[in-house]
């Protein structure tokens, strides 16, 4: 899977081995050599299933300021998000932050297959590039997650100490709603193909995953047990996290286009909640939805700008 997602968390140190110090002269050699360094440096880590790729931009100033967990969204999205990412991180890279772009078990250059990933499984994924990134001594590792990716990060930031910061790109607000819209393009598919004898509504695919079965979706067999866990995930359910700092974008098709009122009915409820929001919209193309590869170029500066006025 590849959200627009980064949490912040300074001095991680729930469930993870934590060498990071409260001060930047902490930094350990490898990292300062990496600061240094032009080259993302590709990489393997130990998951829970088998071993994930991973790619490490590193900061290409002498000041470190942080780094980035990239969170990626699910099925196709993942993949069409992925040239954005990777622009992004070279740009957080010259601000001073490193990247950490991880491919989730079965996805990308990982080990094992889009149909064994689970949700669950997928945070545990989550938590060993948290592991990685403590390793390296980063004064403050953020989670960036993308659409799903932000249902994602939420969850695994629960598991972190406060201040929580989030970068959040084009967030799905619901899981549950995200689902149904993919079962809907699914069921539309079966109806469509005349060589598929299936002609099954989207309860009855809903029901095959809630009971364990593997389903195609768009072209990617999923598990109930991924399924389960994104039509179980919503932004709301994380109002109770105290001390939440988030930046969200949203990316609209032109300028006289008003934001959704999914995100409009969040941000007000999140700033209600007790939640310091800043809400910006850019104009630019829907790069998680076309075929072709587009870049969001206002997306990039101004999220760059909101990093480097921190």
């Amino acid at each position: 899977m590849c959200l627009q997602v980064i949490v912040v968390l300074s001095r991680v140190t729930v469930g993870f081995d934590s060498g990071c110090g409260s001060k930047r002269s902490s930094f350990n050699k490898s990292l300062m050599r990496s600061a240094t360094s032009t080259k993302p440096e590709p990489l393997f880590l130990e998951g829970s299933l088998g071993r994930l790729f991973a790619i490490h931009h590193p900061p290409q100033t002498r000041d470190v300021k942080g780094c980035m967990l990239y969170v990626q969204p699910l099925g196709e999205e993942m993949n069409r998000c992925r040239q954005m990412a990777s622009l992004q991180a070279q740009q957080f890279a010259q601000l001073g932050y490193g990247t950490l772009l991880l491919d989730l078990y079965g996805t990308g250059d990982s080990e094992g297959e889009y149909r064994e990933g689970t949700w669950d499984g997928w945070k545990a994924d989550l938590r060993a590039g948290l592991s990685w990134l403590t390793s390296r001594n980063y004064p403050e590792i953020m989670l960036w997650g993308v659409r799903h990716g932000a249902l994602l990060a939420l969850e695994l930031a629960r598991e972190m100490p406060p201040p929580r910061r989030l970068l959040l790109w084009q967030p799905t607000v619901s899981g549950q709603a995200a689902l149904t819209q993919v079962l809907r393009i699914q069921m539309a598919g079966n109806i469509a193909d005349q060589s598929n004898e299936s002609k099954e509504g989207t309860k009855a695919l809903r029901d095959r995953l809630a009971a364990g079965e593997t389903v195609e979706l768009s072209g990617y067999e999923t598990s109930g047990a991924l399924a389960g866990g994104l039509d179980r995930a919503r932004i709301a359910d994380c109002f109770d996290l105290t001390e939440m700092h988030v930046t969200w974008f949203d990316v609209l098709a032109s300028q006289g286009q008003e934001a959704s009122r999914g995100s409009t009915k969040t941000k007000a409820e999140w700033e209600e909640a007790g939640a310091t929001l800043r809400y910006e919209t850019v104009v630019g193309p829907a790069f998680w939805q076309v075929w072709e590869r587009v870049v969001a170029s206002d997306l990039i500066a101004r999220t760059s700008a909101s990093l480097a006025a921190r």
